[in-house]
């Protein structure tokens, strides 16, 4: 069995649930495939990279402030009270953001191994994509980068696309994976549920 047909069998295997996502995607060449999805070379909305950015932010700074609450718990308190403050209007910009850049979310068929979403044109499989999705009522946004499997013409909605993951942060996965335990978890219907009105 060729590892192409290996890979096949892993994604049929996989959980997948449908969901409401904005999908945004740019065509890329195979010499880009291994690149960072976040790389600045990919076209990704602000909000993608500011999550990001502030916990780096925080990661560093975080060690400091651990020291300065040892040397001056009263001084320590205020700045960490000050970092909740900045938290809390980076995270109502981030959502605001998210609102306004993100194209209009459509029904996507979802696992950790790669999407079906609907694109706007014909794309051939086997090509490239750079792919960015955002749930805004789970309030995550993941960047990947997959290798088109397939492309069928659904009239009015457009071209059902289908994508499998071939580069994707080992975080960005297990975020999709929490969100699809999720959402099996919410579909499943209640086991051993007995209407009293037929008893």
């Amino acid at each position: 069995m060729s590892t192409e047909e290996e890979l096949a069998n892993e994604r049929r295997n996989q959980k997948r649930v449908n969901s409401t996502l904005a999908v945004i995607y740019q065509r890329i060449s195979a010499r880009e495939i291994e690149a960072d999805p976040y790389d600045t070379r990919f076209e990704l909305p602000q909000h993608f990279t500011l999550n990001e950015e502030l916990t780096q932010i925080d990661n560093v700074q975080r060690s400091q402030v651990e020291a300065l609450m040892r040397e001056n718990p009263r001084v320590g308190g205020l700045i960490q009270a000050l970092n909740l403050k900045l938290d809390i209007i980076a995270q109502a910009i981030e959502d605001s953001l998210g609102r306004m850049l993100s194209p209009v979310p459509q029904r996507v068929n979802l696992s950790q191994g790669g999407l079906s979403f609907h694109a706007a044109e014909p794309i051939t499989p086997g090509n490239y994509l750079h792919i960015a999705i955002s749930n805004q009522a789970r309030n995550y946004h993941v960047a990947a980068i997959g290798r088109v499997v397939f492309c069928e013409d659904e009239d009015l909605e457009g071209y059902r696309t289908g994508v499998a993951f071939v580069n994707i942060r080992h975080h960005d996965r297990q975020t999709l994976a929490r969100d699809i335990s999720r959402k099996v978890q919410e579909d499943k219907p209640l086991e051993g549920f007995e209407n009293p009105e037929n008893g």
